[in-house]
């Protein structure tokens, strides 16, 4: 080795374990290297600091949970009136959306059982006050209780409305995904709403507070293709509020829908 090898002047610095470190490799060591590694903590931190919320979306895959209610098929499959297999007698009564695996609506042939008591098994999505249960596999994850048909108690109009705020496809914004919402989100909400999951309205009040409405075609029908180009962008809506048990919904306007 030349003697000016090793940091000496004159030659490529090359590092040798039982020699000194050359002068370069020091000063990279010392000084540059953890300047570098400041900076990726300070870029991770400004980007996580950033990061939209996901938002408080659960879905609770830990066990096969059993509720009995009353069927409405229409416009979309919900559980009325339902409690949960062995809660308190006392527990209050709720209303849940269901929807099947995947991107679908609800299970082929439910609208059969309108008005029936059933029993059915799945596993619970949840956000704030709004609720879905995803079916079960398997034909046993509905089952009929009982002969009788139940009178449902119609929508009940609660007046004009316009506003402004976000369509969702609910089971993934209830917490099938998180956040579930924006136009990050806009592929998969376009397939879940084509494919027969009810489009909810998120809208949000000067505090932040979120407020839930499914959404209906100017007939009282699924809404699903009437909303599908509007679909996770910020939107107005005008229409009328309907109201029954614990849900609200908006039934639109012909064109009630506009990008804003």
């Amino acid at each position: 080795m030349s003697e000016r090898a090793n940091g000496h002047p004159g030659t490529d610095e090359f590092y040798v374990g039982y020699l000194p470190v050359p002068v370069r490799q020091r000063m990279f060591l010392r000084f540059i290297l953890p300047a570098i590694l400041w900076l990726t903590v300070a870029i991770a931190a400004f980007t996580a600091a950033r990061m939209r919320d996901a938002g408080a979306g659960v879905w609770d895959t830990s066990e096969r949970r059993v509720f009995v209610g009353t069927l409405d098929a229409s416009p979309y499959p919900i559980l009325r009136q339902a409690r949960e297999v062995g809660a308190p007698a006392d527990s209050p009564l709720g209303s849940f959306l269901l929807v099947e695996a995947g991107k679908l609506g609800g299970r082929a042939g439910l609208g059969e059982l309108q008005g029936r008591t059933i029993r059915i098994a799945g596993s619970i999505l949840r956000r704030d006050v709004r609720a879905m249960i995803e079916l079960a596999p398997g034909h046993d994850a509905v089952r009929v209780e009982g002969d009788g048909v139940s009178p449902l108690p119609k929508r009940v109009s609660a007046g004009r409305t316009r506003l402004r705020g976000e369509i969702v496809d609910s089971k993934c914004y209830l917490g099938a995904m998180r956040p579930g919402d924006g136009k990050t989100h806009r592929a998969c909400a376009q397939l879940c709403i084509a494919g027969g999951l009810p489009p909810m309205l998120v809208t949000h009040d000067a505090a932040g507070n979120a407020s839930y409405y499914l959404l209906i075609g100017p007939d009282g029908a699924a809404a699903n293709e009437f909303v599908h180009p509007f679909v996770a962008e910020p939107v107005e809506v005008s229409g009328t509020i309907e109201r029954v048990d614990d849900l609200v919904f908006v039934r639109l306007d012909a064109g009630g829908i506009k990008r804003l």
